[in-house]
Parts: structure tokens; C-alpha cells; sequence
């Protein structure tokens, strides 16, 4: 089993990760990537004060041709630090610098050196070469500075020329120190940070999760205490709301499964009952041994074994291991000779059942499982029908689908109790209820199988008006 760990040290080192790669882009952008960044920086900004020289010069009049090369030498200069001289073959074929700040590196530059990168530069392919080196501080020895000289080949109708850019890239060893010990400071507070927001975030955000959680604990018993200090943001909010919900569902399934003991075994006590006093009596007066009371026995043991029956089949249906074994058959048969079974009802205890059936309503379904159903309607009408004793059974078709209807005429459901009576443990008030040999799980078994079916089905019911149960099919395919 994985191994886990607290929340609130999810979010101490969540927050340590991201502190550490904070630091980690701060130290490698300002400290490893300072050098070569403010070099490339520098070359960038050489080259574009050399396209700035060249385009003066191509664009300058003849006569004012030195004043526009004087002005950008000396705004480039103030303005970058760089250096620059721009040089003409004259009539000897000797290179002359025409214009360019005598003070700079580039005016103290020997002549056999200038011309060695002029001739780089004319056997380059873009007619320009760059170098950058190293060299002696001279203000310190132990200090290497690098130096960038980018020369650059201009033509015009005078003949060739070259304009040569100098820069220097100032030692940054100082300011990585400075960097250094600023990163160390900014470690140590960052650090301190985090420690602080992980205590006010597990407080905001763990520690109401392990009270709720606490308090969850005692789910099981249908209980939970929502503690309003835990609503500190939405979804701790939710998660109560959920769990009082939970608690709630709880209390109530809980006694559904006490009333459907007590139903079952209420239910199961009756048939027992008989069968032993029944039994019993034969023992002991032997002249009562006759047909009348063996049939007693024999009818509760049907009871009884309905009753188990049905509980037997709930418990597979809610656990799916009961297949369907659906085929083409005559709903309208099938119903037929279903009420034949309930004809003992209308003999023996004076019930009225009509039935308005379809000439005829093919359908694909599992027979048995759809008989099951209609007989746990009639069972269900039966025993709510009251001093009626009336029953009607309906059969439609209409379009592609058939319809089947029961209705009993008896003290019917309140509106607020219609969505409960599908489910597994509920059961209405037996008041008017006949001792019949009524499970009391019918509609939850109904409901199951109705749903493996994919069938529509229903109730309508008003109080002191009955009750009308129906589900619906859609036709089969007939060749």
C-alpha cells in the first residue's frame, strides 16, 4: 500500500519546491548567465552602432558628411560606453581615419593590427568581422577584462573604406559576489516565508480538513456535528454540507433496515405460526387431521416460501448477478394467464378484478421476470386496495410501445411519499394494509427489474382515490 502523507507536509514541500526553483532561475539567470548575457548584450549593441555609422554615411551629404559622423561617434560614445573610428584609403592607398574620438582605444591601435582586422573583414563574406578577447586590466593585474572590436567594410564612390566599433566588457566578478551574497539573504528569507505561509495555509486549509475528518469518524453511527469554524473556504464548506447529507441518508437507511426486519419478520412469524399450530393440533387431536387444514400448512409454506423468495431475488438484482434471458413472447397471453391465478381471490374472498387487454402486444423481455413483475403489481394491489376490493387491469397500444396498467381503488399514496416507493427498504404505513401474502419488497424488486429492461415505468396516486402502477414496453419486430 502507498504510503501517505499529511497535507500540511504536501504543502510544506510543495512551497520548499517552489522556493528552491525560485532560487535556482534567480542564480542561474543573475549569477551563471550574467557573463555571457551582458556579452551578448554588448556585441548586440556594437553591431547596431556600426549600422547606425554606415547609414550616416551612406545617407550624409558630401559637405556636412564629417558633422553627422562626429555627432554619432560622440552620442554613441556618451551614451554606450563603446568606441568608434571610421577610416578611408587615401591617394597613397593608405588607410586615414577621417573621423573618430582621438582619446579611444581604437586611435592608440597599432596600424599592422588595424589592418589585420580590416583584411578579416574584407575576406568575410558580409564584409565584416568581430572578435572578442580577453585582456590585462589595467587598473589591475589579477582582473581579466574582455574587449570586443567589431570592424566593418563600407564602399561609396570614393573608394573602400571601415568603420570599427570598440567596447569593453567591464569584470563582473564584483558584482557576482554582490549577486552571491544577495541570493544567500534572499535564501534565508524566502525560506522564512515559506515556513510562515505553510503554518497559515495549514491552518486554513489542512487543519479544517482534519476536524472535519475527526468528526466524520462517527459517520457509522448517523451521525455528524458540522462545526461552523471549518467554513473557512468553499469547497470545506461543501465537503460538510456533504457529510451532515451522508449522516442524514445514513439515519434514514438505517431504520429502513429496522422497519424491513421488523416487516420480514412479522411476515415470516405469520406463516410460521400457522404451520406449527396447525401441526401441532394434528398431533394432538388426531380427527382434525383433515384436507381443509393441510392445505393451511401447505398455503403458508408457499407464503413463506415466496417470502424468501423474493428476498432472495432483491439481493441478486441489487448485486447484478441476475441475467435476463429476454425473447419474443405475447405480453397479452402472459397476462391472461396470470389473472387466472387470482381467480381464487374473486371466489374465496370477494374481490373484483376487470382486465381491458389488447388483442395481442409481442415484446422482447425475459418473460418470467416481466410475469414477476406484473404479479408483484397485482400483490401490491391486493393488499392496498382496501374494503373496495376492486382492481382493473389495462393493456394499450399505442404507436410502438404497449402499456400495462394496475389500479386498485384503495386509500392511495401521499404526493411526498411517491419517490420512496421504489426504494428497497421503504415501506408505507401497513394500516389499511390486508393479510395477504405480500412480501412487502415487491415495488423494490419491480424496479429492478424494470431497469435491467431498460422499460419505462411509474405510479399516479392521490390520497382516498387509489393507486394506478404501470410500466411500459416497446413492441418487438414480427417477421
Amino acid at each position: 500500500m502507498k504510503k501517505t502523507v499529511s497535507l500540511k507536509w504536501k504543502i510544506g514541500k510543495y512551497l520548499l519546491t517552489f522556493g528552491i526553483l525560485v532560487i535556482g532561475m534567480i542564480f542561474l539567470f543573475q549569477i551563471v548567465l550574467l557573463r555571457p548575457m551582458y556579452e551578448k548584450s554588448r556585441i548586440a549593441s556594437v553591431k547596431r552602432i556600426s549600422d547606425s555609422v554606415v547609414d550616416r554615411i551612406y545617407s550624409a551629404e558630401a559637405d556636412d558628411e564629417e558633422d553627422y559622423l562626429e555627432d554619432i561617434i560622440y552620442d554613441s560614445q556618451n551614451e554606450t560606453g563603446t568606441c568608434v573610428r571610421v577610416w578611408k584609403r587615401d591617394s597613397q592607398e593608405q588607410m586615414s581615419a577621417v573621423s573618430g574620438n582621438m582619446g579611444c582605444f581604437l586611435y592608440r591601435m597599432r596600424p599592422e593590427e588595424r589592418d589585420r582586422y580590416i583584411l578579416k573583414a574584407m575576406e568575410s563574406e558580409d564584409g565584416a568581422y568581430l572578435t572578442a578577447q580577453s585582456m590585462k586590466s589595467f587598473m589591475d593585474e589579477n582582473e581579466t577584462a574582455r574587449e570586443i572590436i567589431y570592424t566593418r567594410i563600407i564602399e561609396d564612390d570614393e573608394g573602400i573604406g571601415a568603420v570599427m566599433v570598440y567596447a569593453s566588457i567591464s569584470p563582473v566578478d564584483a558584482t557576482v559576489q554582490t549577486l552571491t551574497y544577495q541570493m544567500l539573504i534572499i535564501s534565508v528569507l524566502l525560506a522564512i516565508a515559506i515556513v510562515i505561509l505553510t503554518m497559515a495555509m495549514n491552518r486554513q486549509i489542512a487543519r479544517p480538513l482534519a476536524v472535519i475528518n475527526e468528526k466524520a469518524k462517527k459517520l457509522p453511527e448517523g451521525t455528524y456535528e458540522e462545526d461552523e469554524k471549518t467554513n473557512r473556504y468553499t469547497e470545506a464548506q461543501e465537503l460538510n454540507q456533504t457529510l451532515a447529507k451522508a449522516a442524514e441518508d445514513i439515519m434514514k437507511a438505517d431504520k429502513a433496515k429496522r422497519d424491513l426486519i421488523s416487516n420480514v419478520s412479522h411476515d415470516l412469524r405469520t406463516p410460521l405460526t400457522m404451520i406449527s399450530g396447525y401441526g401441532e393440533m394434528m398431533i394432538d387431536l388426531p380427527e382434525e387431521k383433515t384436507d381443509e387444514n393441510i392445505q393451511v400448512i401447505i398455503d403458508e409454506s408457499k407464503r413463506l416460501n415466496t417470502l424468501v423468495n423474493d428476498l432472495l431475488d432483491l439481493s441478486k438484482l441489487q448485486e447484478n448477478k441476475i441475467e435476463l434471458h429476454p425473447e419474443v413472447f405475447d405480453l397479452t397471453s402472459m397476462i391472461k394467464g396470470q389473472l387466472k391465478k387470482y381467480e381464487v381471490y374473486q371466489y374465496r374472498d370477494g374481490y373484483e378484478i376487470q382486465s381491458d387487454l389488447a388483442p395481442q402486444a409481442m415484446i422482447r423481455a425475459d418473460e418470467a421476470r416481466v410475469a414477476q413483475v406484473f404479479n408483484n403489481f397485482m400483490t401490491n394491489a391486493i393488499n392496498y386496495c382496501g374494503e373496495t376490493r376492486k382492481i382493473v387491469v389495462t393493456e394499450t397500444v399505442n404507436g410502438d410501445t404497449v402499456r400495462v396498467e394496475v389500479r386498485d381503488y384503495g386509500e392511495g399514496i401521499e404526493e411526498k411519499d411517491l419517490p420512496k416507493i421504489w426504494d428497497r427498504y421503504y415501506k408505507i404505513d401497513k394500516t389499511h394494509v390486508r393479510s395477504t401474502s405480500g412480501s412487502g419488497i415487491g415495488l423494490a424488486i419491480v424496479k429492478e427489474i424494470l431497469d435491467l429492461h431498460h422499460a419505462k415505468y411509474g405510479v399516479s396516486s392521490k390520497p382516498h382515490e387509489g393507486s394506478t402502477f404501470w410500466f411500459e414496453f416497446k413492441l418487438a419486430e414480427t417477421a
